[in-house]
């Protein structure tokens, strides 16, 4: 059984830990968790280590944790000036843009 989050307009540091619990419990209630970023608006980096964190937890309990569409320019730019595009792995550029890395 899968669960879909949308996650907010805001996803920032003074937003994040209630999106962590939203995220966390749902993969305790679920085998497949589908985040939807499409309408985040503001964000930093505390909402892509949420991600991240939640992708290894998922991964540790044999959960999925997929998103919904890949993630649009703005959370791309993010990535990128924090890192995680210096050199992704292939299953990074599945998971976060879903196979295909903008150019």
């Amino acid at each position: 059984m899968s669960n879909m989050l949308s996650i907010p307009e805001n996803a920032t540091t003074r937003d994040i830990v209630a999106i962590s619990e939203s995220v966390c419990c749902a993969l305790a209630a679920h085998d497949e968790v589908v985040l939807d970023v499409s309408d985040v608006k503001a964000a930093d980096l505390s909402l892509i280590q949420a991600i991240e964190a939640a992708r290894r937890l998922a991964a540790r309990d044999g959960r999925s944790l997929r998103l919904l569409h890949p993630v649009h320019p703005q959370l791309s730019a993010l990535l990128e000036r924090a890192g995680f595009l210096a050199a992704p792995s292939p299953a990074d550029v599945d998971f976060w843009f879903h196979g295909d890395l903008p150019q």
